[in-house]
């Protein structure tokens, strides 16, 4: 079955949708009220006018609509349902990212019996929730953080660790993460606020549209990369994920030695017991698995032999 068409059915956002009939019956109401909607005449219209607009422009018309949605704002679910189903394309583009992912077996700790089935019904239930609470006193980029954090969530709810560690802010403020990418402006003040290349891209594939990840958005992506294309076991990812989570339960550490400090002794020592090896067979591949990231991706990796 088509994703689109499953998960929006999933969402009761079929094309004869009862509340996206009612959302195109209060758009009049609703452009009145906000100006930015203006920008079509009719609901209809939307979703195309979208994938022609820049980010900036795009976002400013989801923002009213995230308000209107909000309990705090407009509390209209035919608001939320209009967000919903503009975000649609991303939310079926990653479920069937995500599908791959556990069909591959690239999911840490997903839970038994998982498949597309599942992974799309967590998809509509977690953007429904991200729809619903989106900061939009805080935050402007609607699709960016909307769809980034339902693919949070959905990995959340099928046990990948490594995305709910991303949930600790602390991660993104050590040195170790800072020196992969540009730190996060909006960490420190809670806020996260991707951005994206343009509409088009960012309602077609969440993904690549991330101009501005958070450091540890980056780490894992890259990561998932990496397994994908063989640079990279699964098990490895899982070791250096269980590095940096040490690492940031470290108060002092040389992080300028040995891989960025994932191969240093301390950190060795700590993670041995855990994964069943001996500290030099940590260090070992650790070194190995940072060369082979070093070599594959090395824009993302520079100054860290």
């Amino acid at each position: 079955m088509n994703n689109s068409r499953n998960i929006g059915g999933l969402l009761g956002l079929d094309d004869d949708s009862e509340l996206l009939e009612l959302a195109a019956q209060r758009w009049g109401t609703w452009t009145a009220d906000h100006p930015p909607l203006r920008v079509v005449d009719d609901f209809v219209e939307l979703r195309t006018w979208l994938r022609g607009a820049d980010r900036e422009a795009a976002d400013a018309v989801l923002l009213p609509l995230a308000m209107l949605a909000s309990p705090d704002g407009g509390d209209d679910v035919a608001a939320a349902a209009a967000l919903a189903k503009c975000l649609l394309p991303g939310v079926c583009t990653e479920a069937g990212r995500l599908s791959d992912m556990l069909a591959r077996g690239q999911i840490n700790g997903s839970v038994s019996g998982s498949g597309p089935g599942h992974v799309n019904e967590l998809i509509a239930s977690q953007l429904w929730i991200e729809v619903r609470s989106f900061p939009w006193r805080r935050l402007t980029k609607v699709a960016a953080n909307i769809l980034v954090n339902t693919r949070i969530g959905v990995l959340r709810e099928l046990g990948d660790n490594a995305q709910v560690w991303r949930t600790d802010r602390t991660w993104a403020n050590t040195s170790l993460l800072d020196d992969w990418t540009a730190p996060d402006p909006a960490a420190a003040t809670g806020a996260h606020e991707p951005d994206a290349s343009s509409m088009a891209g960012m309602l077609g594939d969440p993904a690549l549209a991330l101009d501005h990840q958070t450091p540890l958005e980056e780490l894992l992506d890259v990561l998932a990369w990496a397994c994908e294309h063989d640079v990279i076991s699964v098990e490895d990812r899982s070791l250096l994920l269980c590095l940096v989570e040490e690492a940031a339960q470290v108060e002092t550490r040389r992080l300028r030695r040995g891989r960025g400090g994932l191969a240093g002794n301390e950190l060795s020592a700590r993670v041995a017991p855990l994964v069943g090896v001996s500290e030099a067979t940590v260090r070992r591949r650790t070194s190995k698995s940072i060369r082979a990231l070093a070599a594959a991706a090395p824009d993302r990796f520079v100054g860290h032999d």
